[in-house]
């Protein structure tokens, strides 16, 4: 039996809400970051002090990407 509108319209919201964060707890400046969201999800970086900061994001495939900096730190990834 095929889903209902509804049952897939649901299933779309509840992965547009899913999101994965990701703690670099040692200072690096190539983070690898495994997530279970699929595809190429938005990447939002902070480090340990709360500042947001930018790094060249890599989509190594639709459960892994890589994230580079051109200095070490340690902080988290959020993605959505």
């Amino acid at each position: 039996e095929s889903p209902t509108v509804l049952e897939v319209q649901l299933g779309l919201s509840q992965a547009q809400n899913s999101r994965h964060v990701h703690t670099q707890g040692s200072p690096s400046t190539l983070w690898v970051i495994t997530h279970g969201l699929g595809g190429k999800p938005s990447v939002t970086i902070v480090d340990s002090a709360d500042t947001t900061v930018v790094g060249d994001v890599t989509y190594n495939s639709n459960t892994q990407i890589t994230v580079s900096f051109s200095a070490a730190f340690a902080g988290n990834a959020y993605l959505t």
